[in-house]
C-alpha cells in the first residue's frame, strides 16, 4: 500500500505529504532531531482530505493506503524522538519510544508491498534493544466480559462483526475496544512479551542509572552515527583485580593483615567481566520518495 500511495502523486495532497516526509528524513540523516512532529502535524489535514477523496470516489484502496502511509510517517517522527532521547541520555524514556518504533514497523510490515527501508530499520532497532538491561516483563492475564469492534460496534467474537482485528477498512483499523474487565487473573513474569513496555526490576537494586544502562552508555561514547548498522557480541571472562600481588595460598597476605593469602585478598582474586565487541555495518540511507 505504500507504493500505491506514492504512485498517487496526481493528487496534490499526496505530493505535499511525500515532500514533507522527505524533509523529515533528510533532517534525521543530518542528525537534526528538533521538532520531530513538525512535518507530520503540518500534513494531518492533507491525510484527512485524501480519505475524503477516497470515500467520494469509492476507492477503499486509497483510503487504506493513506492510513498506512500516515503510520509510516509516524514511524519517522518516533525515530527522530528516539534518537533525541539518546542524545539527552534519557535512557528510561527512550525504551518506550524504541518500542513505539518497533511496533510501527511490525504493523506497517503486515500490509506494505514495497517495504522501502523498514527491514533495515527493524534490524538496526533490535540491535539497539539488545543494549538495554531489560530481560523480564510483566504480562497481564484477565477475562474480558464486554468489548466491541471500533468500526461496527458489535462484539468481535460474534458472527455479526465482519471485521478482523488489526485489518484496515476504509482507512480505519479494526480494534477491539474493551468495555469491561471481569477479573484480573494474574500478572505473569515473562522473558518474551508482545508488549515490552512493562519492565521489571528488583526493588532493592541500588545501582545508579549510569550503572544500569552501562552497555548503552558505553556504546554511545563511540559516537557512531545512529543510522549505522552494527552487531554486538558479548563474552564473559574472569579478570584478576588490579593492584593485587598474588603469593602462595598459605603465605601471609601482602596487604599486611597478617592473615594467610587464601583467607584474605586471595578469596576474591578474580571478578567477572563482560567484554562487548561491536562490529560496525553499513549506514542506512533513508529512501526519498
Amino acid at each position: 500500500m505504500l507504493k500505491y500511495f506514492i504512485g498517487r502523486k496526481d493528487l496534490s495532497q499526496v505530493s505535499e505529504i511525500c515532500s514533507a516526509l522527505n524533509r523529515l528524513k533528510q533532517r534525521i540523516m543530518h542528525a537534526d532531531y528538533t521538532a520531530p512532529r513538525k512535518e507530520l502535524e503540518g500534513c494531518l489535514d492533507l491525510f484527512t482530505r485524501i480519505r475524503e477523496i477516497a470515500v467520494s470516489e469509492g476507492c477503499e484502496q486509497l483510503a487504506n493506503a493513506q492510513f498506512l502511509f500516515h503510520e509510516y510517517f509516524v514511524l519517522f517522527s518516533c525515530l527522530s524522538q528516539y534518537f533525541d532521547l539518546l542524545n539527552k541520555k534519557e535512557f528510561k524514556q527512550s525504551w518506550g519510544k524504541l518500542q513505539d518504533c518497533l511496533d510501527a514497523i511490525k504493523y506497517i510490515g503486515k500490509f506494505a508491498d514495497d517495504r522501502l527501508e523498514i527491514d533495515e530499520l527493524y534490524c538496526l532497532l533490535t540491535e539497539y534493544e539488545s543494549l538495554y538491561p531489560y530481560k523480564l516483563f510483566g504480562s497481564s492475564e484477565y477475562v474480558i466480559s464486554k468489548s466491541h469492534c471500533s468500526i461496527c460496534g458489535e462484539s468481535m467474537q460474534s458472527l455479526s462483526c465482519p471485521h478482523i482485528r488489526g485489518n484496515i477498512y476504509w482507512g480505519e483499523p479494526a480494534v477491539e475496544v474493551i468495555d469491561e474487565i471481569k477479573t484480573l487473573n494474574a500478572i505473569s513474569i515473562v522473558k518474551h512479551s508482545e508488549d515490552k513496555r512493562c519492565t521489571l526490576w528488583a526493588a532493592d537494586d541500588t545501582r545508579t542509572e549510569e550503572e544500569i544502562f552501562k552497555k548503552l552508555s558505553l556504546f554511545l561514547e563511540m559516537h557512531m552515527p545512529y543510522l549505522q548498522q552494527f552487531t554486538m557480541t558479548s563474552k564473559t571472562e574472569l579478570r584478576m583485580k588490579e593492584g593485587l600481588l598474588p603469593v602462595g595460598r598459605n603465605q601471609k597476605c601482602p596487604c599486611g593483615s597478617g592473615k594467610k593469602f587464601k583467607q584474605c585478598c586471595g578469596k576474591d582474586m578474580y571478578y567477572t567481566h563482560e567484554r562487548n565487541m561491536i562490529a560496525p555495518g553499513k549506514k542506512i540511507d533513508l529512501v526519498m520518495i
